[in-house]
């Protein structure tokens, strides 16, 4: 993946910080940001559903994260912006039974496809995020659906990077010198007859329309990630 986040950096835990060094574009250092709180979206982009079960015997929830043990889904969120969601567990996948303790961890990074990846990171357009929610929501065989787990946060009081850029709009997730990465989220035990879970990241996300005006424009977008969910053999 190009940018600073890398596989061996989500499994080792850590960030390189070295390569997120402060901008000098109307970026304000960490003593001087205001958290964002209650943003208010122009715009929502919404597209989660909730697959039903099949005949397939082994997997009956449609989960490609289960089958991959990593995911790296994708959303345009403007024209050549492309967001990019890097989720993994450290854990076996066919091993998230319904009476353990599941973690996961992610990266989210905005690539600018205007210009070439190699171009300079001032013709690229900043994009920064202000909120992050993750709500995991159950299917059971018996119809009834539980949150087992909620996160709703200002990314830059829970980013692993001590030297974050950062405005007035929030955390910088333009690729390569900006991004987000939470590790070792957990879900706890689920009801014995829970066969899936669907987490919804949902992102209030402020994109510049041309790179360097300071023009942005606010939007919530959602990515929602079917997750199998087994009973212990």
């Amino acid at each position: 993946m190009p940018g600073r986040f890398t596989p061996s950096a989500r499994t080792t835990g850590t960030l390189v910080a070295g390569a997120l060094t402060v901008l000098a574009l109307g970026l304000t250092g960490c003593s001087s940001f205001m958290p964002l709180i209650g943003a208010q979206p122009v715009q929502q982009n919404v597209a989660v559903t909730t697959p039903t079960p099949t005949a397939t015997p082994e997997l009956v929830f449609d989960s490609v994260f289960t089958d991959m043990g990593s995911i790296h889904p994708t959303l345009v969120i403007g024209t050549d912006l492309e967001l990019q969601l890097d989720m993994w567990t450290e854990q076996k996948t066919h091993e998230w039974y319904t009476d353990s303790d599941k973690l996961f961890s992610f990266v989210i990074s905005v690539f600018d496809k205007a210009v070439p990846a190699e171009a300079p990171f001032a013709t690229k357009r900043r994009v920064f995020m202000s909120n992050i929610s993750v709500t995991a929501t159950t299917s059971t065989t018996n119809g009834a659906s539980v949150s087992p787990f909620v996160l709703d946060t200002d990314p830059t009081l829970v980013t692993l990077d001590p030297e974050v850029l950062r405005s007035d709009k929030g955390l910088l997730i333009t690729s390569p010198k900006g991004g987000f990465q939470l590790e070792s989220n957990q879900i706890g035990q689920l009801s014995a007859d829970t066969y899936g879970v669907i987490l919804d990241f949902a992102m209030t996300i402020s994109s510049e329309s041309v790179a360097g005006t300071g023009g942005y424009s606010t939007q919530v977008v959602h990515l929602p990630v079917p997750v199998a969910i087994f009973p212990r053999a």
